[in-house]
């Protein structure tokens, strides 16, 4: 699965005409939250949602209207109950939405900036828009864009004061969502563009397979780590972005050191391998790291044994209790793609309730 910005990417070398409508704020009830982008095409295709319903179709029609020369619009968007009524919704809510248009001549340093752009994100790294605001008026406006990698390079027009590259430089601006940020005598709009979420799979049977699947589905990052070979191979999991044999499951951390991501606060470990001494043997890795989410396939008999050896060696009470163990919400499933969307489950919920 592409993502937007990959698909932005493709439109803009295409020289493809589109429109990109995203959620700059968010108040009550509303289908989607701040971040969210939809693209919408000449043809009324779309790529992406912000939510569907009566909204969407206004935002698309919007973003028709304004597609017959580049340009921007920040208008908002009352759920009224008409619209209320078309979203099935019983609270309401506002959207405040940004909507760019794209002409078929986009300048190369804009697909300087995307091409980038999609590189950090297919990396696994994080960056910040910078768009500039030009023109600005209640009827529309137009953008330069610039990319601020971690290191502190600059890709496209060098358009930040000292005072805001710093600002970015010292992650001032770290959430998901666009920030309209004021410059002596001009705007720019801030954009923390979030790299996938990373989901580690250490396994590569037939749940670890159904898992890595529905994973590509929702755009997590996945890396499957297994000792077999005839198990973990890129074309058992040909969506997978890295598969990695490990000598032993005792250095299966070491083996993720040739992967250039690091395991934080964005990533989902579940510890699925062969063998009890070898989930007891991940896990104790596993809780090293601050990972968002560590589950553990097995009974609670099982796990018990595991916990009771690992405390012995050290392991805090504390600890283990962040372990998801039985893994994956209580749906009683059997089958490996049951067991899979039960484990996908709780990590959207856990990823839910973190944000």
């Amino acid at each position: 699965m592409e993502s937007l910005t990959q698909d932005i990417l493709a439109l803009l070398n295409q020289g493809t005409p589109f429109a990109l409508a995203t959620i700059i704020t968010h108040k009550g009830s509303t289908p989607r939250t701040s971040g969210s982008k939809m693209v919408v095409l000449g043809d009324g295709q779309l790529y992406g949602t912000i939510g569907g319903g009566l909204v969407e179709a206004r935002v698309i029609e919007t973003c028709l209207d304004l597609m017959s020369a580049p340009q921007c619009l920040i208008k908002e968007f009352v759920l009224n109950q008409q619209l209320k009524d078309g979203l099935d919704m019983v609270c309401g809510g506002d959207l405040t939405v940004w909507i760019e248009t794209f002409g078929p001549a986009p300048s190369p340093d804009l697909i300087q900036v995307y091409t980038a752009m999609a590189a950090q994100e297919k990396s696994g790294k994080k960056n910040v828009l910078v768009s500039r605001i030009k023109g600005f008026s209640k009827a529309s406006f137009t953008t330069e864009k610039c990319l601020v990698l971690p290191d502190g390079t600059v890709i496209g027009p060098n358009l930040l004061p000292k005072q805001l590259f710093h600002a970015i430089g010292d992650n001032q601006f770290s959430g998901t969502a666009p920030v309209i940020q004021n410059h002596n005598l001009e705007e720019f709009i801030i954009e923390p563009s979030q790299a996938n979420d990373t989901l580690y799979i250490f396994g590569a049977g037939h749940v670890g397979l159904q898992l890595a699947k529905i994973a590509h589905l929702l755009d997590f990052r996945t890396i499957v780590v297994d000792d077999r070979a005839e198990f973990a191979n890129p074309n058992r999991f040909p969506h997978a972005h890295a598969v990695h044999v490990a000598q032993k499951f005792s250095t299966a951390f070491d083996t993720l050191a040739s992967d250039t991501l690091e395991i934080d606060k964005s990533a989902y470990i579940v510890i699925l391998t062969r063998g009890h001494l070898h989930d007891q043997t991940v896990l104790e890795q596993a809780l090293k790291t601050p990972a968002a989410y560590i589950g553990m396939i097995g009974s609670r008999r099982k796990r018990d044994q595991i916990y009771t050896h690992l405390l012995e060696k050290g392991v805090s009470q504390k600890s283990l209790d962040q372990v998801y163990s039985p893994i994956g919400l209580d749906i009683d499933s059997e089958t490996p793609a049951e067991i899979a969307v039960s484990i996908i489950g709780q990590i959207i919920q856990v990823r839910a309730q973190n944000k």
